[in-house]
């Protein structure tokens, strides 16, 4: 049996985009639910792949430091996930990217999280949409 090679990721970017229908209403969800009044901005963190690892039966988790990243996608230059409370790169500011197959053993990409673009107070309008920020 082949072993699956780590992806290798050579950039990562946050950037503040457009919240599609169904980001409006998770943000309005943690907004009931936490008593929060979140900002009407979806931020999308991009890791840059050298190269889109084929699939295999094992996919690799993404991490910051110990936190398992939920659930990320794919566009065209590697993957990316969503964070809709900016208080996450508070939180995890520096934190390392890294891959696991098991949740013990990882693979540090020498990347760490930054914080977002800064977005000033605008209308959603103003900022771009998730499909131009992630073509």
């Amino acid at each position: 049996m082949q072993s699956s090679t780590p992806p290798v990721a050579v950039a990562v970017e946050v950037v503040a985009a457009q919240p599609t229908d169904a980001d409006k209403a998770a943000i309005a969800d943690v907004n009931a639910r936490q008593h929060k009044s979140l900002p009407e901005a979806t931020y999308l963190v991009k890791v840059r792949l050298e190269a889109i690892p084929p699939p295999t039966s094992h996919g690799w988790a993404l991490y910051l430091d110990g936190f398992r990243i939920p659930k990320y996608w794919e566009y065209k230059d590697g993957i990316y996930f969503k964070v809709f409370d900016p208080q996450f790169f508070q939180d995890h500011r520096g934190h390392a990217l890294r891959f696991s197959l098991n949740g013990v053993d990882f693979i540090d990409t020498g990347l760490k999280l930054g914080a977002p673009q800064l977005v000033a107070q605008r209308a959603t309008t103003q900022l771009p949409l998730q499909r131009d920020v992630l073509n």
